[in-house]
């Protein structure tokens, strides 16, 4: 794998991972175009680890609460029962609320994934996904000019937490952003788009190690990726950062809608590419 291609990789992961336009949409479209190699999968798996250092350096305080909430419930509950704990620890039960969400993530994928590996990697699929993406944008862009949502992550309940892992499973199909899904989902609940970003890239955090657990499984030993994989990864987390903080700033400002143009766009390529070629 040639320097420039680990660079080229490592630059799309990082910012379509967090940005709204899918980082599994984009990769497959570069690709097919430049005619390159599907990644190896230590590479692979290496851009995952770079995602996610990004991750829990931008919410590295949030993410120290959630666990401490986590451990405290195990550890140091004080004689109070589960459920005078459960209301009076707020850290504890957004831990279990991101547990909770994953779970429909984690059975949409083992459902829907095995049929959709087949065909999803066509260019007429991907292309399709992303202007779906585009509409889901679109209804974030309303929602967030609407203003109405009003919650903060202390008053997540857990159809909540539900409803946002079903939309985070809806991602797993290439050309669907996690980000966008999820956020959408938690903002048209009526949560704050600040906490519907926190919640959502805390929700990540279980759903990327999750893709490294599925990518480990595939793992058959290609050690001469590591040295590229590691250069890879280090792009990916500074690129991420970058991209997750432009991200929270858009969105702190509604301009998230700024991203359906975009994914319209990219998906008429897609599929004038897929038809032509």
């Amino acid at each position: 794998m040639g320097l420039w291609v680990v660079v080229l990789l490592a630059i799309i992961q990082g910012v379509a991972e967090f940005l709204p336009i899918s980082s599994s949409g984009h990769l497959r479209i570069f690709q097919e175009v430049l005619g390159l190699d599907e990644a190896q999968t230590l590479f692979d798996l290496m851009l995952h680890v770079g995602s996610l250092v990004a991750v829990v350096w931008v919410y590295r305080e949030r993410v120290g609460k959630v666990l401490a909430g986590g451990w405290r419930a195990v550890a140091r509950r004080e004689g109070r029962t589960l459920s005078e704990f459960w209301g009076a620890d707020a850290d504890f039960r957004l831990f279990i609320f991101v547990g909770l969400a994953t779970l429909p993530t984690g059975v949409i994928a083992l459902l829907v994934g095995p049929l959709l590996e087949g065909w999803a990697g066509s260019l007429a699929f991907v292309g399709t996904a992303l202007l779906f993406n585009a509409c889901i944008l679109l209804v974030l862009d309303r929602l967030l000019r609407k203003g109405t949502a009003q919650r903060g992550l202390d008053e997540l309940t857990w159809k909540d937490a539900l409803l946002i892992g079903l939309a985070q499973g809806v991602a797993v199909t290439r050309g669907i952003s996690r980000s966008g899904s999820t956020i959408t989902a938690a903002v048209a609940l009526g949560i704050k788009q600040d906490a519907a970003a926190a919640f959502s890239f805390l929700l990540s955090i279980p759903a990327i190690l999750g893709a490294l657990v599925i990518t480990l499984k595939d793992f058959d030993g290609e050690m001469d990726a590591l040295l590229p994989g590691v250069f890879g990864a280090v792009i990916a987390a500074i690129v991420g950062i970058v991209a997750l903080k432009l991200l929270l700033r858009l969105l702190d400002k509604g301009r998230l809608g700024l991203f359906a143009g975009y994914c319209a766009a990219v998906g008429v390529f897609a599929l004038v590419w897929h038809f032509t070629s």
